[in-house]
């Protein structure tokens, strides 16, 4: 501590600043957001410095709040401030409330579903809401036919209730389509030159926990028709605020998905 000290800049009798008042620290990616109340009085601050507990991880900023790096993930933290200026620094504040860093951006494993014979749906039922976002990576074929398959969500089959929109390019030829009734994931194949050709699809499913907004999905899939290859992004919401538990991929047109046909669903903490 460097009570009592004083030093001169320019002539000016500089003293040491005072205590600031802790507030709320918040969780991110191996990482927290500490924010604070500079005091009015003592000398004028130049940096404040937040330490965490345990772990004495220091952030440092001019103003609040500091981003305190480099923390580890699901590690319980409490953090102390104090300023700092050419005297010296003022004692650390009280602590902050307790937080729990999160993992950056990492990828869990929730389930997945590898079909040792044909099923008409994969289910993924009682998912957790402790993740940010989700991920669904999946590789499939169709028993019959070639067509798309449709994701729901909490086992709603109300087509008013998902709007979506695509970019479609097969080969050298893009195109873009707005609507539909539901929302899709990838196109699968089973007759013709792709009859052994499983397609690849990759999901992301933002903020799936969330009551107080719509959840949107982003998929992005690969397929083989005619031969020549083709990928479509696709943006698509559920207009539903209600947290998804449970997730289906159904074949369209009472298709079958094929053996070996696998789902693997992921949760990602974090931003």
């Amino acid at each position: 501590m460097a009570s009592g000290r004083l030093s001169k800049v320019k002539g000016k009798v500089v003293d040491i600043p005072t205590v600031p008042t802790i507030g709320t620290a918040t969780a991110g990616p191996v990482s927290a957001t500490v924010a604070f109340t500079a005091s009015t009085k003592g000398g004028p601050v130049s940096t404040y410095t937040a330490l965490s507990n345990p772990g004495s991880v220091t952030g440092s900023g001019t103003s609040s709040p500091i981003t305190v790096s480099g923390l580890t993930a699901d590690t319980s933290y409490t953090f102390t401030v104090r300023g700092n200026n050419v005297t010296g620094s003022s004692e650390y504040s009280s602590a902050s409330n307790s937080i729990t860093a999160l993992i950056g951006g990492a990828y869990e494993s929730i389930e997945t579903v590898t079909l040792g014979s044909s099923a008409s749906s994969i289910t993924f039922s009682s998912i957790p809401a402790t993740y940010k976002h989700l991920q669904l990576r999946f590789i499939g074929r169709l028993t019959s036919g070639s067509q798309g398959c449709t994701i729901r969500f909490n086992s709603d089959t109300t087509a008013g209730n998902y709007a979506n929109h695509y970019l479609e390019a097969d080969a050298a030829t893009p195109a873009v389509y707005a609507g539909g009734a539901a929302n899709q994931i990838g196109s699968f194949n089973q007759s013709g030159s792709a009859a052994n050709t499983f397609s690849v699809s990759i999901v992301d499913i933002l903020d799936y926990a969330d009551t107080n907004k719509y959840k949107t999905m982003k998929a992005l899939y690969g397929q083989d028709t005619n031969s020549v290859g083709g990928v479509t992004f696709y943006s698509a919401l559920w207009k539903n605020t209600a947290a998804i538990d449970s997730i289906s991929l159904v074949p369209n047109y009472s298709a079958f998905w094929a053996t070996y046909t696998q789902a693997a669903l992921y949760g990602i903490k974090g931003a």
